[in-house]
């Protein structure tokens, strides 16, 4: 409950700091979405995770995030994580979703193994059919991937 900064593999929410120096190299560091192709095996990564992956500074010096940065997309949100009186979250709240973390960790350990199990075994099918197409394969960031789908509709997105 300290705050503190703390160290994950991927972080975007409105806000994110980089050293530029990868983006100035030859060839410069860029953000990029999947091969298509993954598509096929209804397999999604997303640039936010990705761009770490490709860093090579990410090795060395890591992905943090502060929890102290907080961003609202609207008026109403930021009167909730930026309250005029108290903290947000209250000590209340940050115990209750430390414990709720615990619970989520511990309950659903057996389908967070199968979300992965797919993701896995769809991009060894993938690599595989690459391969044998002599395509380049590259995606190293397995845990950038979900099992989904998004697709393009008259108003938006839509994950499948």
């Amino acid at each position: 409950m300290s705050n503190a900064p703390v160290p994950v593999k991927s972080c975007w929410n409105g806000i994110t700091v980089f050293q530029a120096d990868p983006f100035y190299r030859d060839p410069p560091l860029q953000f990029r979405g999947i091969q298509d192709s993954l598509a096929a095996h209804h397999l999604e990564g997303s640039e936010c995770c990705l761009i770490h992956t490709d860093n090579e500074l990410t090795a060395s010096r890591g992905v943090w995030l502060n929890p102290n940065v907080r961003v609202a997309y609207n008026a109403e949100a930021d009167k909730v994580i930026n309250p005029e009186t108290g903290s947000w979250p209250s000590k209340q709240e940050k115990l209750k979703g430390i414990w709720s973390n615990r619970w989520a960790r511990w309950t659903r350990f057996l389908s967070r193994f199968m979300e992965s199990y797919v993701v896995n075994n769809r991009l060894r099918i993938w690599r595989y059919e690459v391969q044998k197409g002599t395509g380049q394969v590259r995606e190293e960031a397995p845990f950038c991937l979900i099992n989904e789908m998004q697709v393009l509709v008259e108003n938006g997105w839509a994950h499948l």
